[in-house]
C-alpha cells in the first residue's frame, strides 16, 4: 500500500467544485472526520441494507447520566468506530458530560493509516426530543 495513498469521500454539504463543476470532496483525515461524524449518528434502521450499523446513543442520552453510562457510552462508540471504520489505525474515545448544557461532548483521538498525525475530531451530542 502506497503511503501518498488517498481517501476521499463526498462533501456532504454539497458545495460546488468551481473547476469540475462537480460536487466538492474531502480528503484523508477531513473524509475520515466526516465519516465518524456520520457513524455516531447514525440511528437504529437508518441504513439499509446494513441495520447493525449503530451504538444505539439516542437511547443512552436520555439516562440519567453517572459514571457507568459514561463508560457505556464510550464503549459503544469504540466498538462501532473499530467495526465500521477500517481506515482507522489507532482510537481512543472519551465521552464528557456537561449537565449544564444538557449536552454529551464525544472527543475522538484516531490515526488514520498511512497518516502519521493523530487527529481529533470533537462531536456534541444534545438530549433534545
Amino acid at each position: 500500500m502506497a503511503t501518498n495513498q488517498k481517501y476521499s469521500d463526498l462533501d456532504l454539504d454539497f458545495t460546488r467544485n468551481p473547476i469540475t463543476n462537480d460536487v466538492s470532496l474531502k480528503y484523508d483525515s477531513e473524509a475520515i472526520k466526516r465519516s465518524l461524524r456520520n457513524l455516531l449518528l447514525t440511528g437504529r434502521n437508518e441504513r439499509l441494507f446494513q441495520p447493525e450499523i449503530q451504538a444505539g446513543i439516542r437511547n443512552l442520552l436520555f439516562e440519567n447520566f453517572g459514571s457507568i453510562q459514561l463508560v457505556t457510552l464510550a464503549n459503544r462508540i469504540e466498538e462501532l468506530l473499530i467495526n465500521s471504520e477500517p481506515r482507522l489505525h489507532e482510537l481512543s474515545v472519551e465521552v464528557l458530560n456537561q449537565e449544564d448544557i444538557n449536552t454529551v461532548r464525544v472527543r475522538i483521538f484516531f490515526r488514520v493509516r498511512n497518516l502519521p498525525l493523530v487527529q481529533t475530531l470533537e462531536v456534541d451530542l444534545q438530549r433534545v426530543r
